[in-house]
Formats: C-alpha cells, sequence, structure tokens
C-alpha cells in the first residue's frame, strides 16, 4: 500500500544532531486509520530531515496494536541511522544516548 500523506498528525518528536549545526530531524506519527479492504489498522508516520522522509506505516489488528508496532518501528529505524553517524542525533528529553523509542 502506498501512503500519500500522514493525515492527522498526533504526534511529533525533534531530534537535532550533537552540535546543533545541522538540521532539524522530526519523526511525525499520524492517526490510526482502518485499510481501505480489512478490519484491520495502520498507521502512518515519516522521519524528515535524514533519509529519504518516505511515508511508511505500520499494521495491525487494531489501532492499539499499530501505535505499539509503530513505536518499535521508529526506533529501530532511528537506531540504523544514527549507529554510523560521527555525530549523534539526540532529543532533549533524554541524557543517556536513548532515542526515547523502544529498542
Amino acid at each position: 500500500m502506498k501512503i500519500k500523506d500522514l493525515g492527522d498528525v498526533i504526534a511529533e518528536r525533534r531530534f537535532k544532531f550533537e552540535s546543533k549545526l545541522k538540521s532539524e530531524i522530526i519523526v511525525a506519527i499520524g492517526k490510526p486509520m482502518p485499510f481501505p479492504d480489512s478490519d484491520d489498522y495502520y498507521v502512518p508516520y515519516q522521519i524528515k530531515g535524514i533519509g529519504d522522509e518516505q511515508i511508511k506505516f505500520a499494521g495491525g489488528i487494531d489501532a492499539v496494536q499499530c501505535l505499539q508496532l509503530v513505536m518499535k518501528i521508529i526506533g529501530s529505524e532511528l537506531w540504523v541511522i544514527n549507529e554510523p553517524l560521527t555525530e549523534k542525533i539526540i532529543w532533549d528529553g533524554d541524557e543517556n544516548g536513548s532515542l526515547g523509542f523502544p529498542d
């Protein structure tokens, strides 16, 4: 399934680089929606400011499950993005190097 926009954004988290000289990275999560041809749900998300910025989604049996899964997926994607960087991305809510999403 190809998603063209996030729809209603229900949550955002802003990240910056350690030096604060580079641009901001924003994770945006859309509102859970039912799949057009199923009773299951999906939640769109986008990581802006680094990478391909493609809108992606996580699916689940209901809205709660897809929200739980999208948090894990975003956490994994951020780890993959951050791991090879010499200048790490950080957010204001953590002092230990965590990006604030489940590993």
